[in-house]
């Protein structure tokens, strides 16, 4: 055990000097010495908040497993040079057993790293969100824990490293909130606070006379200790899950005007940390609807501070209350373009079909930006990769050449000239897809291979059910479902390409499929009969069209069944979604000329399952039965539909009635979700440029919302581009 001198990175010295190799009990050894050193403590009494700022080179944050920033080191070595000798030791010893910060040298091989350079398609680059059960240790407490882990040790015996490990993180967090008690108490004894702070410190020293280890006992002491292990979190990087489910029991006990003013302060907070994903409302497994009173004062803070975070999800179904719709018509009209929209009817069944029963599957909730995980009993909501659909027509159009890198990084699937009719160029297009979507699974799995190998979450083992009972870490199989989800982008142009083929060069005749080859090599230069056709062209998707949606359906529905023959190294099985954040304007960035009019390296691009922007013009029915042509029950990640909405319209009654006769039709059909921007268009081309002016405007963007002036030009022009009903 080495005698450190240095008083700086308390995590580091605490997993150096652990006496076991066990990765878990070095992960808590760590922990709990930095519970007891850590100077990242803080209660804000305005909110009335025990906040953790996560600020060490080394640590393991609720998201991340352990870490070591060499850069962040170096810099201390820098700035400390009297603690250089014991910095550089925790480097050399930290850096390698944790191959996991390194997956680009360690997760791919050199293939996959020169297939995804090339920006169509990747896969496993990252750890992934999730829904731990953050509210448990204020619900039951960590005796309660103890007594759970001490009974699995009992069920499960051989695994003493790894229970003895749980029980030092439980140590770690009943540390913490005693010292936020003797933090409130201290400032309590200080004369430096108003009235209303000191209400809000004192109920936090109240709640750390017997929490963590026994209960909270109403919502303000819920939020504190709420807060204080969502802060573990690290600076805002994942996803409080359904709130209004397991904060309902203290909501309900707590006097209506204090538990407004909590969850206002924690909306506050959510705000500044950049919280992702919340959930409400949604059905059980006999179609009950789950709204209550919290579901609505969510939405009515949602609407009164129209904030872009955090970025809230609204599930319905069948037994949805009216009232509940027109409560987040009402948010959703305040311009934050939220809550998000998603369907039990469709969401369900598509985790049913991953074996997850109803009982779980109507658990589900939204993480990041919309992908799926089961709240608190899962880790599939990763966000494993991405597959660029436009790619496979392209490879099939050069005989497997990228235009970007001008490397062979797809199939050669022979000269399209040859084809004899459509079916030939289809199935090329087909075993692209499949190969492109193979090397994003096989990315996906090589990588979180190696987190399985070197990754450590202790605190998260306890927040996800399955850990503690298989004794088995979070990133090494311990949730009860380890699906996965392979996002799908450019689907329009995929669909579009294929229309112009099928029509155009196989049916009508009007040019050949050389003639076709050469027009897009040549980017279209030389070729302006042919660019004015294609562009001009009705075979748009997202117009109702039955020919183009068929090729749509076919192609989009073959992606998601391919996803589902394949398993995941986290013991589950793939799924598809599409959900292209912010990297939509990059897709269009990273592709050639396509049969569509679409020019080489344009930015604009289909940014979720529905048209190229600017292409539906047949308004917004036509484009909700385009895209139901999809099995919206077949992908298991979320499936967006962004729609842009005129702000004068929406916001008339009117408006009301006709968004929620569109809204019910669509999810009557089985559609999975609705991403709603209610804006002007002529705002939006204002505030390019005239920034200032516009600080406040909020778009949804690939599953997000976002201010708009923040976002890039090439992003900025794909959202004015979007057709606005």
């Amino acid at each position: 055990m080495r005698e450190f001198k240095t008083k700086l990175e308390p995590f580091g010295r605490g997993w150096v000097n652990c006496e076991s190799n066990d990765r878990e009990l070095r992960a808590a050894s760590g922990y709990l010495l930095w519970a007891k050193e850590t100077k990242n403590l803080t209660i804000d009494a305005d909110l009335g908040l025990c906040l953790i700022y996560m600020t060490d080179a080394t640590g393991c944050t609720n998201y991340n497993p352990v870490y070591c920033d060499a850069g962040a080191i170096d810099r201390l070595v820098q700035n400390n040079p009297e603690d250089a000798e014991d910095l550089l030791y925790i480097k050399e010893q930290m850096l390698p057993a944790l191959k996991h910060q390194d997956l680009w040298k360690y997760g791919f091989t050199q293939e996959q790293r020169l297939l995804s350079s090339d920006g169509y398609v990747w896969g496993g680059t990252w750890v992934g969100h999730s829904n731990p059960k953050y509210a448990d240790f204020a619900l039951v407490g960590t005796e309660s824990y103890r007594r759970k882990v001490e009974a699995c040790r009992t069920a499960n015996p051989g695994h003493d490293s790894f229970y003895d490990a749980m029980l030092m993180t439980l140590d770690a967090v009943d540390v913490i909130g005693a010292r936020f008690g003797e933090l409130a108490r201290k400032m309590l004894a200080e004369d430096t606070l108003t009235d209303a702070q000191r209400a809000r410190v004192q109920r936090i020293a109240d709640t750390f006379e017997h929490a963590p280890k026994q209960p909270c006992r109403d919502f303000c002491e819920g939020v504190a200790m709420f807060s204080m292990i969502f802060s573990l979190d690290g600076p805002g990087v994942d996803s409080p899950g359904y709130f209004d489910q397991y904060m309902y029991e203290l909501w309900k006990v707590t006097d209506p005007t204090v538990r407004r003013e909590y969850l206002e302060n924690l909306w506050q907070f959510f705000h500044q940390r950049r919280v992702w994903n919340l959930c409400i409302a949604g059905s059980d497994e006999h179609w009950n609807d789950r709204s209550n009173d919290l579901t609505y004062a969510i939405l009515d803070v949602t609407a009164k501070y129209a904030y872009n975070t955090p970025n809230l999800t609204m599930r319905v179904h069948r037994n949805t209350p009216e009232k509940l719709m027109r409560a987040a018509y009402r948010a959703i009209a305040s311009g934050c373009g939220m809550p998000t929209l998603y369907n039990d009817e469709a969401v369900c069944p598509a985790l049913e079909r991953l074996g997850i029963p109803p009982c779980d599957s109507h658990l589900y909730v939204m993480n990041g930006c919309n992908q799926i995980d089961i709240m608190g009993k899962s880790h599939m909501g990763l966000e494993d990769g991405e597959v660029l659909l436009a790619k496979a027509v392209e490879f099939v159009m050069s005989g497997g050449i990228s235009v970007k890198s001008g490397r062979p990084f797809g199939l050669c699937t022979g000269d399209p000239v040859e084809f004899r009719d459509y079916n030939e160029f289809y199935e090329a297009v087909l075993r692209q897809l499949d190969y492109m979507t193979d090397v994003a699974t096989g990315m996906a799995n090589k990588a979180q291979g190696v987190f399985r190998q070197t990754a450590a979450c202790p605190l998260r083992c306890l927040l996800i059910e399955g850990c503690v009972e298989k004794a088995q870490d979070y990133k090494d199989g311990g949730p009860l479902y380890g699906h996965g989800q392979i996002l799908a982008e450019g689907i329009a142009d995929a669909v579009n390409s294929l229309a112009v083929v099928k029509k155009y060069v196989y049916e009508d005749k009007l040019f050949t499929m050389k003639e076709l080859c050469d027009a897009v090599a040549a980017n279209f230069e030389g070729y302006d009969e042919i660019y004015q056709t294609v562009t001009h062209s009705d075979l748009k998707f997202g117009n109702d069209n039955e020919y183009v949606d068929a090729i749509a359906r076919d192609l989009v529905d073959h992606f998601n069944r391919h996803l589902l023959t394949i398993r995941t190294v986290r013991g589950g099985w793939y799924g598809g979604g599409c959900s292209p954040f912010n990297r939509a304007a990059h897709y269009g960035s990273v592709l050639g000329a396509l049969p569509d009019g679409h020019k080489k390296f344009e930015p604009l691009i289909a940014d979720s399952i529905g048209a190229v922007p600017g292409s539906d013009v047949n308004g917004p029915t036509a484009l909700l039965n385009s895209v139901l042509s999809f099995d919206h029950t077949l992908p298991t990640s979320g499936f967006i539909l962004n729609i842009k909405f005129d702000k004068d319209l929406f916001r008339t009654q009117a408006g009301e009635e006709s968004f929620l006769a569109l809204s019910k039709s669509y999810f009557d059909r089985r559609g999975q979700q609705l991403s709603v921007s209610v804006v002007s268009e002529e705002e939006l081309k204002d505030a390019q440029i005239h920034p200032d002016a516009h600080r406040d405007l909020i778009v949804r963007v690939g599953g997000y919302s976002d201010y708009f002036v923040s976002l890039s030009k090439d992003l900025q022009d794909n959202i004015i581009a979007r057709t606005s009903y």
